[in-house]
């Protein structure tokens, strides 16, 4: 039974109008993958060292997933921006455990590179947020002007 109400009836695709508004199917197959390393990574880290670049990766495929863009092309600049950051991440997360734990098996003190790493990281964490935030924010602004065009 179709809705009567405009409350209750489901807001239009903002770029050609046809049926409601969905998340594009690449970028929910993202969701779910990021979404299922979060947990398995938080998880393994207790178990197997490595596994918290699983967390650090699916944190950045999450992010990536959500700064989708409505459209035929669903991997938007914001998208880039957001999975070039996310893949920095990764690197200098490993690259600064990697560090840390050769200093460590050598017994010789920490080097300048950690501190480095660590600082580059939380750059590329900055990034990947500013993409994410940059792809939301985009995306709301076309369809609050789609939805003002159409009134």
């Amino acid at each position: 039974m179709p809705a009567t109400d405009p409350k209750e009836m489901p807001l239009q695709h903002p770029l050609n109008g046809q049926g409601p508004v969905r998340m594009p199917l690449g970028a929910r197959r993202l969701l779910f993958i990021g979404g299922f390393c979060v947990p398995v990574g938080l998880i393994a880290t207790a178990y197997v060292f490595w596994a918290q670049l699983l967390l650090v990766a699916g944190v950045a495929a999450v992010a990536v997933a959500l700064s989708y863009r409505d459209g035929e092309q669903w991997f938007s600049k914001w998208s880039w921006l957001t999975a070039i950051a996310g893949g920095a991440w990764v690197l200098f997360t490993a690259g600064y455990w990697l560090t840390i734990i050769a200093a460590a098996q050598a017994s010789t003190p920490l080097t300048i590179w950690p501190t480095v790493l660590f600082s580059c990281g939380i750059g590329a964490v900055v990034g990947v947020v500013a993409g994410f935030t940059g792809g939301c924010v985009s995306r709301f602004l076309t369809a609050r002007r789609a939805k003002a065009l159409s009134i």
